[in-house]
């Protein structure tokens, strides 16, 4: 179910938009407005945020959308408390707003989760395992050339996540910090050589950033992040497996000195909450 990801929200996101209509037709008929409530808050946070407002992060349990969610169904039940059902209409807004609720907990306490257990080699004064990535001209490396430098490893799902694209370029934002503190960042995924560099001509990279390429999850599977079969369907030209969002402070030596392993796909470091570690 969860790689059919993708035609639920667009679903939800239909029934959204068809209450609104609805409300407009009935006169704000308290039913549709109910169906409205459930339907559209997820869509409207993971297309209209992501993409208009440049979100990066949400809350884990997303309390506002949970709480229009509960607001719907009880004014839809308190609706037809008072009326039975009495139209073709009345139904399909009662079979919206029940399938909007059960995908707002859905998404929130299932499809959000990774069910990640914490990698035991991502650990803080651990040296992170050496792990091998390619350069997007094909350039075989290993996480051996870091040592010398600080380093921030960023490892993403793919262009397809919008998420993890506001992640990178909050980072990059942060860039003249990073670089007066000398660290050097990677961002990371198994996407394809060819989609990094659409995405590295897209963000105009800054000096000492790069895209790096993980060939099969090696590097992912040695930390014990990979997400097999964590790509949502249709996602045409890209891998089925990808990763778990991860961030990684590494010091000169290559020790870890930073990591986020978030076990929420929407819920990712604020780039000042790990800036600081690299000026100790």
């Amino acid at each position: 179910m969860k790689k059919a990801i993708l035609p639920l929200i667009l679903s939800n996101l239909i029934g959204g938009l068809v209450s609104a209509v609805m409300i407009y037709i009935c006169s704000g008929d308290p039913i549709w407005i109910g169906s409205l409530l459930t339907t559209l808050p997820v869509p409207f946070v993971l297309l209209i945020g992501t993409n208009a407002f440049g979100l990066a992060r949400t809350s884990a349990r997303l309390p506002l959308v949970q709480f229009l969610s509960v607001a719907g169904v009880i004014l839809v039940a308190g609706t037809l408390y008072s009326r039975s059902l009495h139209t073709t209409s009345d139904y399909v807004a009662l079979a919206l707003t029940l399938y909007g609720a059960v995908f707002v907990q859905w998404f929130i306490w299932s499809f959000s989760s990774y069910g990640r257990k914490e990698s035991t080699v991502i650990a803080k004064d651990q040296t992170l395992p050496e792990i091998p990535l390619k350069q997007l001209d094909g350039t075989d490396i290993t996480s051996a050339s870091f040592t010398g430098s600080k380093t921030l490893l960023v490892f993403f799902r793919a262009n397809w996540c919008p998420f993890c694209m506001n992640q990178l370029k909050e980072i990059i934002a942060k860039a003249d910090d990073l670089a007066k503190s000398g660290v050097k960042v990677k961002f990371i995924s198994n996407q394809g050589i060819k989609n990094s560099k659409k995405l590295a001509e897209k963000l105009n990279l800054p000096v000492g950033f790069e895209i790096l390429q993980d060939d099969n999850l090696r590097a992912a599977k040695t930390l014990s992040i990979a997400d097999i079969d964590g790509a949502p369907a249709a996602m045409s030209g890209y891998p089925a497996d990808t990763v778990m969002a991860t961030v990684i402070g590494l010091n000169e030596d290559g020790k870890v000195i930073f990591g986020d392993e978030t076990d929420n796909y929407r819920v990712r470091p604020h780039p000042d909450t790990f800036l600081h570690v690299f000026t100790k």
